[in-house]
């Protein structure tokens, strides 16, 4: 696992490196040319001074003789020659080699001497018959640059040492409100979902904190919501396995083949209902888990409800009722996943058909919104009172007026599709009786 100050240290490091070469390629540059003015000024000067000061050359001239003259000793690296116009060599420094250090061409001028590289500067002096040349070694020239450079790079070297140490602390400093996360993190209890109390949190944690604290605070409701559906889950399924049970004993106990039937037939009936409750739980559990979520595609609104028409015909037929859709909900096509759209429309068909009159009749039509489109069912049945619109969205639920049985999760499994579809679930009374839910989509996700 990469270390997250390791990784900061590093960058810094990095950064802070390429600065410190840039720079010192920069000094080391900067520091060469000035040493090579200085010391070409240098030659300058010496071999203006020496011609100034070279005394009894014009008797040197005329006798021809040669000789080491004393010149000042401006740097002990320097080399002097005096050689007379006609090219006899008229005195040199103690250092100067015998040849010429360079060409009759006044100024500045580089030559090999011997496998050594000579910087010269050259003057001439025609009234005296004289030319004057001093030089210095190039290699002595980089010796000089290379001791003047270590001068300077080998203290900044040891600060890059006591730099990289700083950056390290630095980071570690910075780091530290991190640390002081993980560890309370790793401190809790499971059951402890507080907020973290984290003393004057700086700009870049403070979402950090503040992201943790919401997921503390969602997971303690769902935890909280958990707690009350098993509640309620046990307490639903408590009633029809309490009257299976007493059912079975009259059943067995009794000589009675009227009773015994009548106990048989409400043992069945309560199997239904438990069977319902356990399919809508187990419903109910995959659409709050997001596992395995398939793409949505275009699927056929006709196409469904007509599926859907199949599988509650025997309800349909016993209470004589029939399902219409508008030509706009038969040719309408919805974006969605398949599993999830028939779920919804199940609980809200099987909804208008528990709460219908025997005769009535359940429609099925598309609306239109404000960048929204929704399919609702419309049933003939007694409506659910204002007071309790939203209270029957609540999970095992179910309306003062409620008809038949029921377990009170269907309205809060479709509203449960329809947050993953970036929908809603409406609930209204119509003006002529009767309950109408929609299920409202974006527009893009219904065409008709």
């Amino acid at each position: 696992m990469t270390s997250l100050r390791l990784r900061l240290f590093a960058l810094l490091a990095a950064a802070t490196l390429f600065v410190w070469s840039a720079a010192a390629v920069w000094i080391y540059l900067h520091t060469r040319a000035e040493v090579q003015r200085v010391l070409d000024r240098r030659l300058i000067e010496a071999a203006t001074m020496v011609a100034s000061l070279a005394e009894n050359s014009d008797a040197l001239v005329a006798t021809g003789q040669s000789r080491i003259i004393a010149v000042p000793r401006y740097n002990r690296q320097l080399a002097c020659q005096i050689w007379s116009l006609d090219g006899r060599l008229v005195g040199r420094s103690s250092g100067a080699p015998a040849e010429p250090l360079a060409t009759n061409r006044p100024g500045m001028s580089e030559r090999d001497i011997g496998g050594e590289t000579w910087r010269v500067y050259t003057i001439a002096d025609p009234g005296r018959g004289i030319r004057v040349s001093v030089g210095d070694s190039l290699g002595i020239r980089q010796r000089l640059i290379r001791d003047l450079m270590m001068g300077l790079l080998l203290p900044a070297v040891v600060g890059l040492g006591a730099l990289a140490f700083l950056i390290w602390t630095a980071v570690g400093t910075g780091l530290a409100p991190l640390k002081t996360i993980s560890q309370r993190l790793r401190q809790r209890k499971p059951a402890d979902f507080s907020p973290l109390e984290i003393a004057r949190p700086t700009q870049e944690i403070l979402p950090l904190v503040e992201a943790i604290d919401a997921r503390s605070a969602k997971l303690e409701q769902m935890r909280a919501t958990e707690r009350h559906f098993i509640a309620s889950a046990a307490h639903e399924l408590q009633t029809p396995l309490a009257g299976l049970s007493t059912h079975a004993q009259i059943a067995l106990r009794t000589d009675d083949s009227a009773v015994r039937r009548q106990s048989l037939q409400s043992i069945a009936e309560s199997v239904d209902r438990t069977s319902r409750l356990v399919q809508q739980l187990l419903a109910l559990a995959r659409e709050e888990s997001d596992v395995d979520r398939s793409e949505p595609v275009w699927l056929s609104l006709s196409v469904l409800v007509d599926a859907l028409g199949r599988e509650f015909h025997h309800a349909l037929g016993s209470a004589d009722l029939n399902v219409e859709m508008t030509e706009e909900a038969a040719a309408a096509e919805v974006c969605a996943v398949e599993a999830e759209l028939v779920l919804a429309l199940k609980n809200l068909l099987s909804n208008a058909i528990n709460h219908s009159p025997s005769g009535g009749r359940i429609q099925i039509h598309v609306e239109n919104g404000i960048g929204e489109v929704g399919i609702s069912v419309r049933d003939q049945g007694p409506g659910i009172a204002s007071a309790e619109l939203e209270r029957v969205r609540g999970r095992f639920v179910r309306g003062k007026k409620a008809r038949g049985v029921g377990s009170g999760l269907g309205l809060s499994i479709v509203e449960l599709v329809a947050s993953h579809m970036s929908g809603r679930l409406d609930l209204h009374n119509q003006s002529d009786g009767g309950l109408q839910a929609t299920l409202w989509l974006p527009e893009q996700k219904l065409r008709a």
